[in-house]
């Protein structure tokens, strides 16, 4: 087994060349992408190739390069999606070779490649979507018949795919791996990985959560669709760049691709129709295409301004979340909401934009302020709230373990945080029922910062502050027995979170701003409000008339 190559076969689009590149550096090994090495022979590009001597030069240029590579020896070779469909290819590299088979559903492999100008197969298609279920049909059985180990690469990371396959080859044949060429023992270390996928149908992505993920923003890079210049938007704030910017350029960002930096002002004023316009002037003067990334890397007001500008220029550019605070991590990266702020109201000019990523590394919370990161856990309180009261019984006991950035811990929050929001949003993708209970406590916290011009509130501050109202007005309306409402507000507070309005906001002028929501309907004011722990009704049938008990409710 040792001295076997690992064959790496599959359809289009699945990840064969990423997953071939960290297997071979794990092992040790020299790693072989036939098709690149095809086109180093040829000294012309596959679609040229198709395009002046056709699929039959192609194949047989693809058969020369298997007859070589059968006598070589411990190599990781991922081959083209078409090489293995010929059975004497598939002999004669299983004669020294290990089969691993790459899987991807066709719908995820379609978002992977929709945009790639590389594949002679796609181009004259009129339905590159269907074009792909047809041709997997096609090869399927071929595939799922050679397979000696299936790794599904829609479900799994390319490191975590990594960690299946040698785990498979060590069991198979007690490999040994190398580093440097010296032998090592055991299996490398993994990272503690979350996955949590988004099903959204052709809109669906997955969020991938790690200690230290950044480190290998390269690998994940390299599955989607890029422009032919390798040229990538960043946007986020002088703060961030100054934290994360060197860290940037240590995970092979800047000498893989030409990063273009957008650079807006580290406050929540930024998020404005303005500061989107200066973004489009950038992009314009760097000539992005539609296939041209935009990352966001920064907290709440990075990710929607970001979201908003990739939503919006040339009607749309592939988009990156890479959230670098709490709130951001648990909620606004997650579900495409983008939008900027009006003098009007909060988030009032946006759509609903879904990214191709969201990488969270609670590595990057090392750095943030005390507030801001008290600010997330609002967020991370409410979905306790309105979804799992198992998860609420846990913060309680387990909330100076997430304070004090214990790992595990905020891997747990991290992740359960972002289930429960990926379970309402593909549930209702665009706000049209259920996934208005996602909004408790914002209907006066986005009132409450509206009023202060957002330079009093965090988001998830004012956010607390509402949920308690919510309670509070829960409690009077014969919702909410008293003793869940005070669980809530203990938990709140030994956050650190504020609870009560202070005596300088016009309850009047709250009333006023919660009406300017864009929430209300026909003068009713939308309310999120708890039964119990762990469920929350919509209640859309408390006028604005009932003004006294809304005003009660706030003074908790």
């Amino acid at each position: 087994m040792q001295g076997k190559n690992v064959v790496l076969y599959g359809f289009m689009g699945v990840g064969k060349s990423t997953i071939g590149r960290l297997l071979a550096s794990r092992l040790g090994r020299e790693f072989i992408d036939t098709d690149t090495r095809i086109e180093e022979l040829a000294g012309k590009t596959i679609p040229q190739i198709f395009a002046r001597e056709g699929e039959a030069h192609f194949r047989e240029l693809e058969s020369q390069l298997v007859k070589e590579l059968a006598r070589q020896e411990k190599l990781v070779i991922a081959t083209g999606g078409g090489m293995v469909i010929n059975p004497v290819n598939a002999a004669l590299l299983r004669q020294n070779g290990v089969f691993v088979y790459l899987v991807a559903d066709p719908a995820v492999i379609y978002r992977r490649v929709k945009h790639k100008e590389d594949r002679p197969l796609l181009s004259q298609a009129k339905d590159r979507q269907e074009q792909i279920k047809k041709l997997f049909a096609a090869r399927k059985e071929i595939y799922e018949n050679l397979a000696g180990f299936r790794v599904d690469t829609g479900q799994n990371t390319p490191e975590k795919a990594v960690e299946l396959i040698i785990a498979y080859l060590q069991d198979k044949g007690e490999l040994q791996y190398f580093h440097n060429n010296k032998p090592r023992a055991g299996r490398m270390p993994t990272l503690p990985l979350e996955d949590v996928l988004v099903d959204l149908g052709n809109n669906s992505y997955h969020i991938y959560i790690g200690q230290g993920i950044l480190k290998q923003l390269v690998n994940y890079l390299q599955n989607l669709a890029l422009d032919a210049d390798q040229k990538i938007f960043l946007i986020t704030n002088p703060t961030v760049k100054n934290l994360y910017g060197q860290e940037i350029a240590a995970a092979h960002l800047t000498d893989n691709y030409q990063v273009i930096w957008g650079e807006i002002p580290d406050r929540e004023e930024a998020k404005s129709l303005s500061e989107a316009a200066r973004l489009y002037d950038l992009a314009f003067a760097h000539g992005l295409t539609r296939h041209t990334p935009v990352i966001a890397l920064g907290g709440g007001v990075v990710g929607d301004l970001a979201g908003f500008v990739a939503a919006t220029y040339l009607r749309g550019l592939p988009f990156i979340q890479i959230p670098t605070t709490l709130l951001a991590q648990v909620d606004s990266s997650i579900g495409g909401k983008v939008a900027v702020n009006h003098p009007q109201g909060k988030n009032i000019i946006g759509s609903f934009y879904q990214p191709e990523l969201v990488l969270i590394d609670p590595a990057l919370l090392n750095t943030l302020g005390r507030r801001e990161l008290v600010s997330g856990l609002a967020e991370v309180i409410k979905y306790g709230v309105i979804a799992d009261a198992e998860f609420f019984s846990w913060l309680e006991e387990n909330l100076p373990r997430v304070l004090a950035l214990e790992p595990e811990a905020l891997i747990h929050v991290i992740s359960t945080s972002c289930r429960i929001k990926a379970g309402v949003v593909q549930k209702d993708e665009k706000e049209e029922g259920l996934r208005a209970i996602l909004n408790l406590g914002h209907t006066i916290g986005h009132a409450l910062e509206a009023l202060t011009e957002y330079r009093i509130y965090r988001h998830g501050e004012a956010v607390a502050i509402g949920m308690a109202a919510a309670a509070s007005l829960a409690v009077h309306t014969g919702l909410l027995a008293a003793g869940e409402a005070t669980r809530l507000k203990k938990l709140l507070e030994q956050a650190g979170l504020p609870t009560v309005l202070p005596s300088s906001i016009s309850r009047e002028d709250l009333i006023l701003a919660m009406q300017r929501d864009k929430k209300v309907q026909a003068g009713e004011i939308a309310f999120v409000l708890p039964v119990k722990i762990g469920q929350v009704e919509i209640k859309r049938d408390i006028p604005v008339k009932w003004r006294e008990l809304i005003i009660k409710a706030c003074q908790i």
